[in-house]
């Protein structure tokens, strides 16, 4: 039963490694790991930390400050009394107080601080989904290059398979006396050509996985073998599209979190030029305590001193700015600086993004037509190597003339390929502007 038990676990665990190195991974699984393992994006993360509790702190700050104190003394020695004699003194006090105070006015500082505060939280989130977004398109970016490389290494494949079988009929011909020795010499390069390229494209795949586990911040000890599922990607064929530029911009300033971000600094920005003036006003503030004592000395008791020794006091207080320097006035030029800065700023940063979805239009149409361009060159390229085949083994064409439509149609491939490829991550950028979400899940 034990022996049965171990194999059992045994072969479970088995099971478990190897479905756990099956796994392959798509480019959505892959954008919303790396963007929950990014280290940037967990200090993004520990700044909205902040942003809330300083948010909560400016609501507090608009209720009344109360404060209390409490002391206890004892007293003991010598000292001269009302008959001008030494007596021995002994004595104890007890003394209790709790004062509140609230701002009235000081200019709407508080008031604006508070929507400062409010404004530099929601900036907080808009740079966590801005600083996603990038993760997530250079994941992105990363997994087009890997499945690129993955493309070449399969026409390489196939190129490399299709010399070998040439070869191999080179070889026969040539022992037949039917061609000639320089014939098997061109074919024996364009195998060894196949071969070199197989290997670069396969070196190049490995530099491509490495640049996308750096992405992801990938742990392969934890999670295995990195492999990608080539499929995961959009299977639609390229397709010319009629986009409004206009249309896009119009969305992508209510919803790129860049365009938010940059809207909310400057409303920061303007609300702190708020404050500093806040400052050049008078403050007006309203104060209130009560207190008691207990002597030890009197006749009364603690609890009838407690109640009878009670002292209150009520006030208002005015604070007037006349002279201490001109930094005020300075700090309110500064401010007033840094808002027009913001300002400039949040138009920079739209006119960006229009020249990103400008140029993103612009690529995806171009894309589509390099694609149909690249089938038509593949279909004409495989025709041509096709029948160049055909008059070769007639005699009509040199091995020079085959090679040559070999490598056509291999780099008519590569074409289609990267096409292809190009017009997915493009369309994937049209729909993110459209308002379609590069990650699924993002923390706040």
């Amino acid at each position: 039963m034990i022996k049965f038990s171990f194999t059992l676990m045994i072969l479970l665990s088995f099971l478990f490694q190897s479905q756990g190195q099956d796994k392959k991974w798509t480019l959505q699984e892959c954008i919303d790991y790396g963007v929950d393992r990014n280290l940037s994006m967990e200090r993004q993360l520990l700044n909205n930390k902040t942003d809330n509790k300083n948010l909560r702190d400016a609501r507090l700050d608009l209720l009344p400050s109360v404060d209390g104190s409490s002391s206890w003394n004892y007293n003991f020695g010598r000292s001269i009394g009302a008959d001008n004699t030494y007596i021995n003194t002994r004595n104890i006090t007890n003394y209790y107080r709790v004062g509140a105070s609230l701002n009235l006015f000081s200019g709407f500082r508080a008031i604006n601080t508070l929507r400062y505060r409010k404004v530099s939280q929601m900036k907080g989130l808009e740079d966590s989904e801005k600083k996603a977004n990038d993760i997530a398109i250079n994941i992105m970016q990363a997994f087009y290059d890997l499945a690129y490389a993955e493309g070449l290494i399969e026409i390489s494949i196939e190129q490399l398979e299709n010399a070998r079988l040439q070869l191999k009929r080179m070889e026969r011909q040539h022992e037949l006396g039917m061609k000639p020795k320089s014939d098997l010499f061109d074919i024996q390069a364009q195998v060894a050509e196949s071969e070199y390229n197989l290997i670069a494209n396969q070196n190049r795949k490995a530099t491509a996985l490495v640049t996308l586990k750096q992405a992801m911040n990938y742990e392969e000890e934890k999670e295995g073998l990195l492999d990608i599922n080539v499929s995961s990607l959009s299977s639609a064929l390229p397709q010319n599209q009629e986009l409004d530029i206009k249309a896009l911009y119009e969305k992508a300033q209510t919803d790129l979190p860049q365009a938010n971000s940059a809207e909310r600094a400057f409303r920061a920005a303007q609300l702190n030029w708020y404050i500093s003036k806040g400052n050049l006003f008078p403050s007006f503030s309203a104060y209130g305590d009560i207190s008691t004592y207990y002597y030890h000395t009197q006749d009364a008791s603690y609890t009838y001193q407690f109640r009878n020794n009670m002292g209150k006091s009520f006030g208002f207080q005015v604070n007037i700015p006349i002279f201490g320097g001109l930094y005020r006035h300075s700090n309110v030029a500064r401010a007033k600086y840094q808002m027009k800065d913001a300002e400039f700023a949040y138009r920079e940063t739209l006119q960006d993004v229009y020249k990103e979805i400008e140029l993103a239009v612009l690529d995806l149409k171009a894309a589509s037509q390099e694609f149909d361009m690249a089938i038509k060159k593949e279909n004409f390229s495989e025709l041509s190597y096709e029948a160049n085949k055909k008059k070769y083994e007639q005699g009509l064409v040199t091995i020079i003339d085959l090679n040559t439509s070999d490598n056509n149609l291999r780099q008519a491939k590569h074409d289609v390929l990267k096409a292809k490829l190009t017009y997915g991550i493009k369309k994937r950028m049209i729909d993110f502007y459209q308002g379609s979400p590069l990650q699924t899940k993002i923390q706040h």
